[in-house]
């Protein structure tokens, strides 16, 4: 059962209306592989009659599966059509011309008479068929990697039998970086992980590297080599700009102002794939997991450092000169972290000196932390970085590695 997450992405409410309305707007959903696409139509295909109040007919057409001199559906005369759900609507790519052609006139009839839902890994105007007339018709949606707030009650819903869940929270966010197949799949890594347990007590942070290991290898593993396939296609047509791409974010986060112009469209087909995401100002991979996979598919170091300051006195002086794109909050956190290079700070000892609030929750820590963190990648790894300690708590790490 996918997690209601997937059926939120775009606005299903915003679909339905324009596909129910009394002149139907026809729209299209566009994502990489394993992004929720076939769920949602899925979805739909269940509701969308009593969403609609009233008797409607939906038709599913799966394009992958149509076969050769297989003509489409025929179209209502004056009454008001039923809505087609067309999935996999980029395997028109491999079509023959001639059934290119004829589906070709069918959609360019078809919104106009009934409601159209194409889910696409490729926007229309890539597909190699004449979409020209029709594209004016569709209202293209764009899926995208889960927001933070959504993908921790994902997570959390997904450890809610655990009886001490709150240490798995922040790395199992980490390792699934908001995509909706591994967020879809916590219920069954937990239950997958416990079973190697029994007799050994309930999954805890303890088992944090099994975690990892299991998610990596049976989930991960699927959604990475169908990601890399889509980059094999796609860097097919030119000399592996995308995989150069890659290459560059695997030395870190990726300023909005260092991708040059040409790049931009690359970095945004990125994003349309789910290998990416956005976090500030900077473009990221999707999560840990994707970048070892990403560097042994390139023969690259995950860990290549970007530029390095030549000590901490000039990354003090770094924050200083940008500390207007810090609040408050994050400022001190950062400055007691940038004076204790290397150790290991509780939590309790950051909600008694920086919060002053020594009977404050783990939750603040944890935000608190998240926010530096975000705020952080700003400056492409030039300020260090905030590592986890399971169970002790934070440690900073300088750029120079000290500690």
């Amino acid at each position: 059962m996918h997690n209601t997450s997937i059926f939120a992405r775009p606005s299903l409410q915003r679909i339905v209306q324009n596909l129910c309305a009394e002149q139907p707007v026809s729209v299209s959903l566009v994502g990489g592989p394993l992004l929720g696409k076939s769920a949602v139509l899925a979805h739909l295909a269940q509701t969308l009659p009593a969403t609609a109040g009233r008797g409607l007919t939906v038709i599913s057409i799966n394009c992958a599966q149509v076969g050769p001199g297989q003509k489409p559906p025929d179209l209502p005369g004056a009454e008001k059509g039923p809505i087609f759900l067309l999935d996999n609507f980029h395997a028109i790519d491999r079509w023959q011309a001639e059934d290119k052609s004829i589906w070709g006139e069918w959609l360019a009839i078809a919104p106009g008479t009934a409601g159209l839902l194409l889910a696409s890994r490729v926007p229309l105007y890539e597909i190699d068929m004449d979409v020209g007339g029709i594209l004016p018709c569709f209202q293209q949606n764009f899926l995208s990697l889960i927001g933070s707030e959504e993908a921790e009650r994902v997570v959390r819903s997904g450890l809610a039998e655990l009886p001490d869940a709150e240490p798995l929270v922040a790395p199992l966010l980490e390792w699934c970086g908001g995509h909706p197949f591994l967020l879809d799949r916590i219920d069954d890594l937990v239950a997958d992980v416990a079973g190697m347990l029994t007799g050994r007590g309930s999954v805890s942070a303890d088992h944090l590297p099994l975690l990892r290991l299991r998610l990596a290898a049976v989930y991960g593993r699927l959604l990475f080599d169908s990601q890399w396939r889509a980059v094999d296609c796609h860097d097919e047509k030119g000399d592996r700009p995308v995989s150069d791409l890659l290459r560059r974010m695997l030395r870190g986060p990726l300023r909005f102002d260092e991708i040059a112009p040409p790049q931009t469209e690359l970095m945004n087909w990125l994003l349309v794939q789910g290998m990416a995401g956005i976090a500030g100002h900077s473009y990221r991979l999707l999560s840990p997991l994707l970048q070892d996979y990403l560097a042994l598919k390139l023969e690259a170091d995950p860990a290549v450092s970007p530029p390095v300051e030549p000590d901490q006195q000039a990354v003090h002086a770094l924050v200083e000169r940008e500390s207007h794109r810090f609040t408050p909050q994050e400022k001190s956190l950062l400055l007691y972290f940038l004076q204790r290079p290397g150790t290991i700070v509780s939590v309790d000892e950051l909600l008694a000196e920086v919060w002053q609030r020594p009977d404050g929750s783990v939750r603040r820590v944890q935000e608190g932390i998240r926010r530096l963190r975000q705020r952080l990648s700003e400056f492409n790894g030039a300020v260090g970085t905030i590592d986890n300690e399971w169970g002790q708590g934070y440690r900073y790490v300088p750029v120079n590695g000290i500690g």
